[in-house]
């Protein structure tokens, strides 16, 4: 059977046993696919915290109404500051379950993800365990990436932090800072274990190459991809310069969309069964992700959203103040993602470094 553990908060018992009886409908209707929703019930925010903190749950269905701690009033912050927790703190998907639907923060709401039932509603119960299970793929997919997580940071625990604790000895007077360093070793290590170049590695999906939306909200950085009014342009100033800020100008260079036969090889790719016409097909995609490209020219995979892969053109560079492109932040489309940086800047370098020699007249060598 595979189950899927779902935290229900709401502090009315009426409600409580109405969730209850909608669960085990749903999950009566589900036998036959081999389907069961848990419930994990909470009264308030801090029995909620305590939930998420004992169990792993896999979604969240909140009513918005619950207590405060201080003074037992009913307000919609407290439940608006839990679906917060929810989502940026435990990364799980949700649904509110309001008789005032409405109250949801309007932050939540701008993001488009979330869904807002009214619990007055004949099938509101039902409704909203549809929609969570909807999200049935989702759900599987990120307790089979925490688990890798999980298993990488033990690995990561018994062979690199704890056989080196001592070296850690000194900073545990300052707690904040020791905890900084440990969460950058785990998240270090645990990025080259779960990385391309180890023995059990997959490859890469091409949409691994980009962040979005991009790391940082409030500055231009290396990798950054702006759309301005002659065509796009990519951020090749340093990291080091674009988080000191510290430098007048900053480097780009010219993307252009396309490159010669791509859609017909992504078409054989696609559809054809002929073997030789696919291992074609497919050399044409690995000399490009593998840069076997003039020194001038850098591949990028097609930007969200597109079909065309991106050409980075060296030789078409320009500056722009650093303070007019932070103030062009919502010109911003992606940020090529950490793993591909090193390699486009690497790159960047040796084409800008490059010296060529006199060239010597061939005939001298018969004199």
């Amino acid at each position: 059977m595979n189950l899927k553990y779902i935290l229900f908060v709401d502090d009315d018992e009426m409600n409580r046993e109405l969730f209850s009886g909608a669960i085990e409908d749903w999950n009566e209707k589900q036998k036959g696919a081999g389907r069961q929703f848990v419930p994990e019930i909470a009264t308030s925010y801090e029995e909620a915290i305590k939930a998420l903190d004992r169990y792993k749950i896999d979604c969240a269905l909140l009513d918005l109404r619950l207590p405060q701690a201080v003074n037992d009033r009913e307000t919609p912050a407290i439940g608006n500051k839990l679906a917060k927790e929810v989502l940026y703190s435990q990364g799980l998907p949700l649904a509110v379950l309001s008789g005032h639907p409405g109250e949801i923060d309007e932050s939540l709401r701008d993001l488009g993800l979330i869904e807002a039932f009214d619990k007055g509603d004949a099938d509101g119960y039902e409704s909203a365990l549809d929609w969570l299970a909807d999200k049935w793929h989702m759900m599987e997919t990120l307790r089979a990436a925490k688990s890798s997580i999980d298993e990488s940071t033990a690995e990561v625990f018994a062979k690199r932090l704890w056989p080196r604790w001592s070296a850690f000895a000194s900073l545990e007077g300052s707690q904040e800072k020791l905890n900084r360093i440990i969460a950058r070793q785990y998240v270090s290590h645990i990025a080259d274990i779960l990385g391309l170049d180890n023995e059990v590695g997959i490859g890469w999906h091409p949409f691994e190459n980009y962040n979005v939306p991009p790391l940082f909200d409030n500055r231009a950085h290396t990798g950054d991809i702006f759309r301005l009014e002659d065509g796009l342009w990519l951020v090749l100033s340093p990291q080091c310069d674009m988080a000191t800020q510290k430098v007048p100008n900053v480097i780009l260079a010219g993307c252009a969309p396309g490159y010669d036969r791509w859609p017909e090889n992504v078409e054989t790719l696609r559809t054809s069964t002929n073997e030789k016409l696919r291992e074609k097909a497919s050399a044409y995609f690995r000399n490009l992700v593998n840069q076997n490209l003039p020194a001038s020219k850098h591949f990028l995979p097609p930007l969200p959203g597109e079909v065309e892969p991106l050409l980075v053109s060296f030789g078409n560079i320009k500056t722009v103040s650093l303070v007019e492109l932070n103030s062009l932040l919502d010109r911003r489309v992606v940020s090529v993602s950490s793993p591909f940086i090193s390699n486009l800047v690497q790159r960047f370098g040796a084409f800008i470094s490059r010296t060529g020699q006199p060239n010597l007249e061939v005939d001298h060598f018969a004199n």
